[in-house]
């Protein structure tokens, strides 16, 4: 496009972005978009000082060795250990009853006696029995004549290295990816209908007939995608800057780095899909004639979007390297939603992304140029709902 072309386009564009930006809906979806991006910056705070916390019982003082490994176990797993001295058994018994108490330990028996709740599902029962077995492994091995640093010894061997096999890298990054998935379905699907909707309404009212006075088809319609695309960039931008600041400051969370450069690349994919998806929304837009079919008209592209969507969350989350998921993944059409669940699993070959990224830019170009036909004919068409058929090119007009 010569510069005549691309201020026609300019024109267009600011006009959208004017109306959009006076939109109440907009505003509102923007607010609401922003609260959920402020929300992951707080609420992690608000519910994640709780630190864990257990209670022990003990009948008479419990020894200092067996007091030192039980803290030094609290603080390798991140809880705060109480322990309190009850006068007997039955005591013990009614702390653990009574919620008072998560386990009480009494002198009972060859090497003691742990009372716990019978709805107790949990981990620090195992650790006190562990404690106490540890300690008393250590006197009978006194006993038995080795010295304390024989002991010490044998109580430093080393358990097994335990090494992570799963689906993906890490879980957490994985939540944040199919956390990105849903919202770039909705930001696509929520983007696409305000073009069409936006076209709908300019060939309703006639204004695209005023305006077509002055601009060819395809400066109004790339003018209306920009516009559309600039103010869905920005409510992307109210979820995603406040996100992105909760993924990397938030203790709570305990999300890896990595997490935060798959928000924004999130953004990239969106900036991507609706490359692809907004100029056949536009298309499917400029086939009707009132603005209240225009679910019915997009619902070839919102279908696409929908079964994209499920691919990702339901095959894609399941195994993010099956050939399913691989091969969606890199279709032009699905993978602005699959890829982005898939590359968060940590298991995707930087190729494979770049691939799929040049393989959406030129799908979307070729899109761009198709829909841009399809665009031109409907406009031209006014009066009544426009068949797919008669604007297709290389149909015969049958009108």
């Amino acid at each position: 496009m010569n510069t005549t072309h691309w201020s026609g386009v300019r024109l267009v564009a600011g006009r959208t972005i004017t109306e959009g930006l006076a939109s109440r809906s907009w505003r509102i979806m923007t607010a609401l978009m922003l609260l959920a991006g402020l929300a992951v910056v707080v609420v992690p705070r608000l519910v994640g000082d709780d630190a864990t916390s257990y209670t022990l019982a003990r009948v008479g003082d419990a020894p200092d060795a067996l007091l030192s490994q039980l803290q030094a176990t609290a603080t390798a797993g991140e809880f705060e250990l109480t322990v309190v001295a009850v006068p007997d058994v039955e005591a013990a018994r009614a702390a653990v009853r009574d919620g008072d108490a998560d386990a009480a330990l009494t002198d009972e028996g060859p090497s003691g006696r742990l009372y716990v709740a019978a709805q107790q599902v949990g981990t620090f029962p195992v650790l006190v029995s562990q404690a106490v077995v540890s300690l008393t492994l250590t006197e009978r091995l006194v006993a038995a004549g080795l010295s304390p640093d024989e002991v010490e010894a044998i109580r430093a061997t080393p358990p097994p290295e335990q090494v992570p096999v799963g689906r993906v890298a890490d879980e957490g990054r994985a939540g944040v990816g199919f956390a990105v998935g849903i919202v770039l379905y909705l930001a696509l699907i929520l983007a696409g209908t305000t073009v069409a909707s936006a076209v709908a309404t300019e060939k309703s009212t006639r204004i695209s007939e005023v305006l077509l006075a002055v601009l060819r088809p395809r400066q109004l319609l790339v003018g209306t995608v920009l516009g559309v695309g600039a103010l869905a960039l920005g409510q992307i931008a109210a979820l995603v800057v406040p996100a992105m600041v909760g993924v990397v400051t938030s203790d709570a969370l305990d999300l890896p780095a990595a997490a935060a450069t798959d928000v924004l690349l999130g953004v990239v994919w969106f900036a991507a899909g609706l490359l692809l998806y907004a100029f056949v929304f536009a298309a499917l837009g400029a086939l009707v004639d009132k603005p209240t079919d225009v679910g019915s008209a997009t619902l070839p592209a919102n279908a696409v979007l929908i079964g994209s969507y499920l691919l990702a969350v339901t095959v894609t989350v399941a195994n993010p390297n099956s050939w399913a998921s691989v091969a969606a993944s890199l279709f032009p059409l699905s993978a602005p939603l699959v890829m982005p669940v898939r590359w968060a699993s940590g298991l995707v070959p930087g190729w494979q992304l770049a691939l799929a990224l040049v393989l959406t830019v030129a799908a979307s170009v070729w899109l761009a140029r198709f829909a841009a036909q399809i665009y031109a004919r409907g406009l031209a068409r006014s009066g009544r709902r426009v068949s797919l058929r008669e604007v297709l090119p290389g149909w015969t007009d049958r009108s």
